[in-house]
C-alpha cells in the first residue's frame, strides 16, 4: 500500500506516522498515550484499507478526525483539526510572514510568473517530505541549487569550486585563467594558490629574462572574475597565497591599494611551523627554487603576523588559513594524495583540485518548542530527520545535476567525491528561543551537544544513502575511520552503520555564511552573533518630509513581545551582537563546533572601530590555538567602509593604526654559476599600500650584524650594539 500525497507524489504507507499525528494532538491537550497504543489506534483507523490499493493523505486525515470525534476526544480532535487547517494555509500561502526585504532577496531566485508556492514546489523536485520541510523553514538549499534546479541550461548547482593550482608557467596560468571564466560562466566561484609561480625578480627564459611575479597574475584573475557575467552579477574568487613565498608581502599588503585585486578575496595559507616562529620570535624563511638560482628572504616571523594584522585592521584583508589543520583534521587526512591548498571564496570548503561545494542549512531556531520560555526544549527527533533528509537531497542533486558542470575534470571528480556540505544558520536567534545566552558555558554545552549529534545524524544518513546506491568510489573505510576527525566526532553506533555499509559522500558538514538564504528565512547568518540586534533607517516621502525608524530583528523583537517588555528595555544577554560579544565567548562558540565539522566555518570576526592591530593578532593566535582552519577579522568604519560608502555617511576612520616598518633579508643564489648576491630590504606600509628600498647588504664594523635603515639614518640591527651612520 502507498500514500498518495497532495502535489501527486507516491509514499510507502507508514503507519508509525499515523501514531505520531495523533500523540502530538493528545499532547497538545494534555492526554497521554503511549507510542504503542496510538499504533493500536492507527491500525484500527486503517484496518479497512485494501492492502493492494494507495490512499489519499486526505482520506487517511479524515478518518484520524472520525476516530477522534467518535472516541470523544473532542480536544485532541480540535486540535488535530486545527493543525491541517494550518498546514492546509501554509501549503497555499507559505512564508506569508516574509517582510519586504526577504521577498525582494527571494526574487532573485524565482523563475518569470513564480510564486513561492511554485518555487518551494519546485526545489523540492517532487519530495513532499522536502516541500513540508522548506515550508516549515526548517532549512533551504544553497543559492546556486535554489537557481539551477529545474532550470534549462549550462546552470551549475554548485556555489564554489577550486582549480587545480596553477603551475609555474605560462601555459598553466592561463589555462587556469580559461577554466576559472568557463566556470564563472556556468555560475561557480572558484578558489586557487598561487605558489607555484616564481616570485617577482626570478629569471625566467624568454625575453622579458626575469617574471614579473605572483601578483601580475593575481590582477589577471581578478579581472577575469569582474568581467564574466553571471546573469546581474559577476563570479567569487578566492586566491591563496603561502606565507614562504618570496613574493608574500606583495599579497599581504595588495588590498591597501583598494584599485588592485578588486576582484578577489584574498588569503594567507599559515603553517604550524610559522606559528611556532611567532610564538618563539623566531626568524622566517621564505624561499623558492627555481631551474636557475636559489631564492631566500629571511624577516621577523612576528613582523611578518604584524603586516598581515596592520592590513586586515584596515581593509579587511587579507584572511588568513591555517593549512595544516586544514589538511589534518577531515574524513580523508589519511589518504596520501588527498591535500588542500585553497577554499572556495567565502572559506567554508577546502577542496581538492576540480571540487566543489553542494550547499544546504539547517534553520536551527526552527525546533525550538515553547520558545523564550523556562519550559523551551528542543525537538531532536524532528532535528535529525531533517538533517537526514536534507544530506539525501543533496546527494540527489549530485546525479540531478551532475552533469551542469563547467569541466570535465569538475564531472569527474563529483563522480569520485560526491561532497555535500550541510551547514546551520539561526544560532543567535536558537540563543534567545532557548534563553541560552549566546556565548555562554551553558550555551556551549547545548552547542556541543547538537553539533555533534548533527555530524553523527548526517554521517549515517550517508551510510544509509550508500547501502542503496553505493559508496562514492575512493572510500576506504581502515583510512577514514582513522583520520583523527573521525575518532574525534564519530559515535559507536554510526561507526557501526558505516562499517557495514560505508559512506556515499566523503564531505558531510559545511558552515556557509548564508547570507541571501537566511534573509529569505528571516534569522541569523551562519553560526554568527547578530550583527546588529536593531538597525535605523531614513525615510524620504514624496513631499520631501523625512523621518527615521527603529527596524529589530525578528527573533528580538518576538523575545521582547513574549517577555512584556519594550525591545529596548531586553536583557543584556539578549542584545549581544558581534560588536560587543567577548572576543573569548566568540572563539568558543567557533572552536566548539570545529570539532564536529569536517570542511571548515565561513565566519568573521566583526570588531568595533577601537580594536587595535594587537587585537588582530590575538585573533589569530587564538584561532590557531583553539583548532580553527581559518579566520578574518573586519573591523568597523576601517578604511575600506570609508572609500566604499556614501558622501553622507559618517565613515571616519577613528582608529587607524600606525603603519609597520619592517626589513628583510635577501639571498640569490645562480645555480650555475654559484654567484651569490645579498640585500637588505626596508619596507614602509602606508594605508594604501607599500614601498620596498633594496640596497646591497651591509655588516656593521663594530659586531658584525646586518645594518638597517630607520628614519634616514643606517643602524645596526643588534639592539646591544649603538652603531649609527646618518648623512649630513
Amino acid at each position: 500500500m502507498n500514500v498518495v500525497k497532495r502535489n501527486g507524489t507516491i509514499e510507502p504507507f507508514d503507519l508509525h506516522k499515523i501514531a505520531q499525528a495523533m500523540q502530538k494532538s493528545y499532547k497538545s491537550v494534555g492526554l497521554t498515550f503511549t507510542d504503542d497504543e496510538c499504533l493500536k489506534q492507527a491500525q484500527e483507523i486503517t484496518k479497512a484499507y485494501p492492502k493492494n490499493e494507495d490512499v489519499a493523505i486526505e482520506t487517511i486525515q479524515d478518518d484520524v478526525e472520525l476516530y477522534l470525534m467518535k472516541k470523544k476526544y473532542y480536544e485532541a480532535a480540535r486540535s488535530y483539526i486545527k493543525y491541517r487547517e494550518k498546514q492546509k494555509t501554509d501549503r497555499d500561502n507559505p512564508w506569508a510572514d516574509n517582510d519586504e526585504r526577504q521577498d525582494l532577496i527571494l526574487k532573485k531566485y524565482l523563475i518569470n510568473g513564480e510564486d513561492k508556492k511554485d518555487f518551494i514546489k519546485r526545489i523540492a523536485f517532487g519530495k513532499s517530505s522536502l516541500e513540508k520541510i522548506f515550508r516549515r523553514k526548517e532549512a533551504i538549499f544553497g543559492g546556486r541549487n535554489l537557481y539551477a534546479i529545474g532550470r534549462d541550461g549550462n546552470i551549475t548547482g554548485s556555489n564554489c569550486y577550486v582549480v587545480q593550482d596553477p603551475e609555474d608557467s605560462l601555459e598553466s596560468i592561463y589555462k587556469v585563467d580559461y577554466q576559472i571564466a568557463r566556470t564563472y560562466s556556468y555560475g561557480g566561484g572558484q578558489g586557487m594558490n598561487l605558489s607555484k609561480i616564481r616570485p617577482k625578480g626570478a629569471k625566467v627564459n624568454n625575453s622579458s629574462n626575469t617574471t614579473p611575479g605572483v601578483m601580475v597574475f593575481a590582477e589577471k584573475y581578478s579581472h577575469t572574475t569582474l568581467n564574466t557575467q553571471q546573469d546581474n552579477r559577476r563570479g567569487a574568487l578566492m586566491l591563496v597565497l603561502n606565507i614562504d613565498h618570496p613574493d608574500i608581502i606583495d599579497f599581504i599588503t595588495t588590498k591597501l591599494d583598494l584599485s588592485k585585486v578588486n576582484g578577489a578575496n584574498i588569503s594567507i595559507a599559515l603553517t604550524d611551523a610559522f606559528m611556532n616562529a611567532v610564538e618563539n620570535n623566531d626568524e622566517w624563511v621564505m624561499n623558492f627554487e627555481t631551474p636557475y638560482e636559489l631564492i631566500e628572504k629571511k624577516i621577523k616571523a612576528q613582523d611578518l603576523l604584524k603586516l598581515v594584522g596592520y592590513s586586515a585592521h584596515t581593509m579587511g584583508d587579507p584572511g588568513v588559513i591555517f593549512i595544516d589543520h586544514m589538511n589534518d583534521y577531515h574524513l580523508m587526512s589519511e589518504y596520501d594524495d588527498v591535500r588542500f591548498t585553497a577554499t572556495n571564496p567565502c572559506g567554508e570548503q577546502p577542496l581538492m583540485p576540480h571540487g566543489s561545494c553542494n550547499l544546504g542549512s539547517i534553520n536551527l531556531n526552527a525546533f525550538v518548542k515553547n520558545a523564550f520560555t523556562d519550559n523551551a526544549t528542543y525537538d531532536w527527533e524532528r532535528f535529525d530527520f531533517v538533517v537526514s533528509e536534507m544530506i539525501v537531497a543533496l546527494d540527489d542533486l549530485l546525479t540531478m545535476l551532475g552533469d551542469r558542470h563547467a569541466l570535465p575534470e569538475q564531472r569527474e571528480h563529483v563522480k569520485n567525491y560526491r561532497e555535500v556540505g550541510l551547514g546551520v544558520m539561526g544560532l543567535a536567534d536558537l540563543a534567545l528561543s532557548m534563553k541560552l545566552p549566546y556565548g555562554s558555558p551553558e550555551f556551549l554545552e547545548f552547542l556541543d551537544q547538537l553539533m555533534r549529534r548533527m555530524i553523527n545524524t548526517s554521517m549515517k544518513a550517508s551510510a544509509l544513502q550508500a547501502k542503496e546506491l553505493g559508496v562514492f568510489p575512493r572510500f576506504d573505510y581502515d583510512k577514514v575511520s582513522s583520520s583523527q576527525f573521525y575518532k574525534t566526532a564519530i559515535d559507536q553506533d554510526t561507526d557501526e552503520l558505516v562499517k557495514q555499509y560505508g559512506l556515499r559522500n566523503s564531505r558531510l558538514v559545511s558552515i556557509a555564511p548564508t547570507g541571501s538564504i537566511s534573509n529569505i528565512l528571516g534569522v541569523s547568518g551562519g553560526v554568527e552573533p547578530f550583527f546588529q540586534i536593531n538597525y535605523t533607517r531614513r525615510i524620504v516621502s514624496m513631499f520631501d518630509e523625512e523621518k527615521t525608524i527603529t527596524i529589530w530583528e525578528k527573533t528580538p523583537l518576538a523575545l521582547a513581545k513574549a517577555m512584556g517588555v519594550k525591545p529596548e528595555e531586553l536583557p543584556e544577554w539578549a542584545l549581544i551582537t558581534s560588536q560587543n560579544i567577548a572576543f573569548m565567548d566568540r572563539a568558543n562558540v567557533q572552536a566548539t563546533i570545529q570539532k564536529y565539522v569536517d570542511t571548515a566555518i565561513s565566519s568573521t570576526f566583526n570588531l568595533h572601530n577601537s580594536a587595535t592591530v594587537e587585537d588582530v593578532i590575538t585573533i589569530y593566535k587564538t584561532a590557531w590555538r583553539k583548532g580553527f582552519k581559518g579566520a578574518t577579522v573586519f573591523r568597523d568604519r576601517c578604511a575600506k567602509i570609508g572609500i566604499l560608502a556614501g558622501v553622507n555617511e559618517n565613515t571616519e576612520d577613528l582608529n587607524p593604526a600606525t603603519p609597520p616598518h619592517v626589513h628583510l633579508e635577501e639571498k640569490w643564489t645562480d645555480k650555475r654559476t654559484g654567484v651569490i648576491k645579498e640585500y637588505v630590504t626596508h619596507i614602509s606600509v602606508s594605508s594604501s599600500g607599500h614601498t620596498p628600498e633594496k640596497i646591497e647588504k651591509e655588516l656593521c664594523p663594530l659586531c658584525g650584524d646586518v645594518l638597517v635603515k630607520k628614519q634616514g639614518c643606517i643602524h645596526c640591527n643588534n639592539p646591544e650594539c649603538d652603531y649609527e651612520k646618518c648623512a649630513i
